[in-house]
């Protein structure tokens, strides 16, 4: 437990430091939201997934993330509230560090 907080730790410090942003928010969106809604401005060139109101189908557009992983995704945070970084992705079970610096560039939290 340990090595993962100490990556996740990392992870942060190296996303602040490239510029990444954050939110705390703590409801969660329902999952019946649109393609659309699920997409959000990181900044004024690129688009990303909001993790927190995205669907599964949207999920499974990522590279790597299979309806097994977006379904882990989307139930962990029905249970656990909205991700506050992107980074807390590596928390899903299965979900290691090069999937999500595979995709971390096309994702988001809002």
């Amino acid at each position: 437990m340990n090595l993962f907080i100490l990556a996740l730790t990392l992870l942060t410090v190296a996303s602040c430091k490239s510029g990444e942003s954050a939110t705390n928010t703590n409801s969660v969106a329902p999952a019946s939201q649109s393609k659309e809604a699920a997409i959000a401005r990181s900044n004024k060139d690129q688009a990303c997934l909001n993790l927190n109101i995205a669907t599964a189908d949207d999920l499974i557009k990522l590279p790597g993330i299979g309806e097994g992983t977006a379904k882990k995704i989307i139930d962990y945070r029905l249970r656990h509230g909205r991700f506050r970084r992107p980074q807390e992705i590596i928390i899903i079970e299965g979900f290691s560090e090069k999937k999500y610096r595979d995709i971390a560039g096309m994702i988001c939290v809002d």
